[in-house]
């Protein structure tokens, strides 16, 4: 349909169009009138949200974290959990025989929980917009009294408050009633190392490990000493075994025997007596009494002699037995000591132990104890991180129907229903318009056009068709229909 056709047919049909543009406008403005007003109390909410670091490489994560959270906070807004707060604070399951419970009962029948639906149909009338780029967000509750919807927008308030801190808090003390039963445990653990360690130190006598470790070090030192001692010994009786061997082969020629100052005295008077003896036996005969007498001084001197020096010989042999019982006291001595140090070394490696043992349960249950002090704390808290930043007040004006706003709407669509009806009845009902609807319409050639009244008024008479037009077709009629 071409354009000047359609004002046409819009100029033929302009009282339907009229009328059913009425229509739609009486139509809505009597439901509007009769839908009853619904109110709208808004309140706001500040969320406490750290801002992201634009100069940290993670500012991107920190953004989408922090939209996750608006997003999981709205949730929570919407949630069962303080739809049924909600329902607490401002006693709507108080009354079980009110007009929500037999409303409840009217479309359920009674069936099912009355909380789950109150907060699904809570949920409907529940309006929640956070911000974009802040931590605001917009709670709007709409009911059918202004006062009402005030009330339950703040009760919505103070039911997100609180149970957005309960949940920080809930985890808490769930974690304090772990770390208290796991820190007695603990201390239990510690306990009985503690008491393990001091009755290993009381049974063998160590004042602590430093003591264990300051009696280890001196009796290491004895060991030390008489590993010192056995050294030089096994020397002397090395030497002494030596010079006794010497002596029992040949005792004149022991350096002890020789150096000794009784034999060194013995043998001079010995060499004196015999040089006299050899005097007095040039000057007397062999068998003078002096020569004899002489002669048995000399030998009893040489008797004394030999006398000393097998007493000296064997004073070799008493040192070196003195030697050897030194050495096997020495080396027993060096043995027990040797066997005390590893002794002390093992009980002080054990005392090690069950020290470490005290010191891991003591830094494991420093740690619980700080966790478990941590989470008590934590537990009692009472601040979060929300701020209201507007309280509902009970609106002024209802929120819907706004007669305005639908009486606008329904004048665009009384327009354009308007104009469906009167295509509708165009196609219905053809009539020729134009001079270019006998072609289109009848498939008729155009031959005389009668101009309208007031064109014939003024002198114009019949036109006839310009060329180029259809020829008619055989048979045909060749009249002009009216306009």
């Amino acid at each position: 349909m071409s354009l000047a056709r359609f004002l046409l047919t819009l100029k033929a049909r302009w009282a339907t169009a009229v009328l059913v543009l009425a229509a739609v406008m009486a139509l809505t403005a009597l439901v509007s009138a009769l839908l009853p007003k619904q109110y709208t109390a808004t309140s706001m909410v500040l969320l406490d949200i750290k801002s992201a670091d634009p100069l940290a490489v993670a500012a991107q994560q920190q953004s989408g974290q922090a939209a996750a959270y608006m997003s999981t906070q709205v949730d929570l807004l919407q949630s069962e959990r303080v739809a049924r707060a909600v329902m607490a604070a401002t006693g709507m399951t108080r009354d079980p025989n009110d007009a929500t419970h037999q409303l409840w009962r009217s479309k359920t029948g009674g069936v099912g929980d009355f909380g789950e639906w109150q907060a699904a149909r809570m949920k409907k009338k529940l309006d929640v917009r956070p911000t974009k780029e802040s931590g605001v967000i917009s709670i709007g509750y709409t009911a059918e009294d202004r006062q009402s919807a005030a009330q339950i927008a703040n009760a919505y308030v103070q039911a997100y408050v609180d149970t957005s801190l309960a949940l920080r808090v809930e985890p808490a003390r769930t974690s304090t009633a772990f770390f208290d039963e796991r820190a007695t445990q603990l201390r239990t653990v510690l306990d009985a190392a503690q008491a393990k360690l001091s009755d290993f130190q009381r049974q063998h006598g160590l004042l602590g490990i430093g003591g264990a470790e300051e009696r280890v070090d001196v009796e290491t030192a004895r060991l030390n000493e008489l590993s010192s001692q056995l050294v030089s010994l096994q020397a002397q009786t090395g030497e002494s075994g030596s010079r006794q061997s010497q002596a029992r082969a040949n005792p004149e020629k022991s350096p002890e025997v020789i150096n000794n100052p009784a034999i060194s005295s013995l043998s001079a008077e010995v060499l004196r007596q015999e040089t006299r003896l050899n005097e007095m036996s040039a000057r007397l005969g062999d068998r003078h009494p002096s020569i004899v007498e002489q002669r048995a001084t000399v030998t009893q001197l040489r008797s004394q002699l030999s006398a000393e020096s097998r007493r000296v010989a064997a004073s070799l042999g008493v040192n070196d037995t003195v030697n050897q019982q030194r050495l096997g006291q020495v080396r027993t001595a060096l043995e027990a000591q040797r066997t005390k140090v590893l002794d002390l070394t093992a009980r002080r490696d054990e005392a090690r132990v069950l020290q470490k043992d005290v010191q891991n349960a003591q830094t494991a249950f420093d740690a619980v104890a700080g966790r478990s002090t941590q989470s008590a704390t934590e537990s009692q808290a009472r601040m979060s991180n929300v701020s209201v930043l507007k309280t509902a007040s009970p609106p002024a004006l209802a929120a819907s129907p706004q007669m305005d706003v639908n009486l606008g709407v329904a004048a665009l669509l009384g327009s354009v229903l308007a104009l469906v009806v009167v295509l509708v009845q165009e196609q219905r009902n053809r009539r020729l318009r134009c001079a270019d609807d006998v072609p289109e319409l009848l498939d008729l050639p155009l031959l005389v056009e009668i101009p309208a009244r007031s064109a014939a008024g003024k002198g114009a008479g019949l036109s006839l068709p310009r060329l180029g037009r259809t020829p008619p077709k055989p048979g045909a009629s060749t009249g002009r229909l009216p306009a």
